[in-house]
């Protein structure tokens, strides 16, 4: 009886160990990172964007923004979007990157006339440093501009920003 008892209490023990167990943190998925930047140069002039990882706090992403340069009537109004993939640890990352920017040049009295469009791409090449947690972010880099009419490869920008 006792025997039987001692085997019970046993596999009771090994039968809740999993619930005891603890996960380790590095299988423990992490949310992407997201963050927002001003960036000057680029694939827009002036520009306000968002830039999210797929998962985690590196490996491929996607930016959108939005900016230009101007006045109400006359200026340059730009849309880039791309893909983009941070490799390095720390918060210190080599960024490669490639996109399209949508542009609208105007030169009139409103904003329809006299305008013209076009889309032309990027690449992007540089680094990025940006926390673990939510905090600063900064990035600087070369950014080839690919158009009708050439390649443009010595182009390039500063941006700075928050993460969260």
């Amino acid at each position: 009886m006792k025997l039987n008892l001692f085997a019970l209490c046993l596999l009771f023990t090994i039968g809740i160990q999993p619930i005891f167990a603890q996960r380790n943190l590095d299988d423990v998925p992490q949310p992407p990172a997201r963050s927002v930047f001003g960036e000057i140069g680029g694939p827009c002039l002036f520009s306000a964007n968002y830039d999210q990882r797929f998962k985690g706090q590196k490996g491929w992403g996607f930016r959108v923004g939005m900016g230009g340069i101007g006045f109400l009537t006359s200026g340059v109004f730009a849309v880039p979007v791309g893909f983009n993939h941070l490799s390095g640890s720390d918060g210190h990352y080599l960024e490669l990157g490639a996109g399209a920017s949508a542009i609208t040049v105007t030169d009139g009295e409103s904003f329809f006339e006299n305008s013209n469009s076009t889309v032309f791409g990027y690449l992007n090449f540089g680094y990025r440093y940006q926390p673990e947690k939510k905090g600063f972010t900064a990035r600087v880099f070369i950014s080839p501009l690919i158009t009708g009419a050439g390649v443009f490869p010595f182009y390039g920008g500063i941006s700075a920003g928050f993460k969260f």
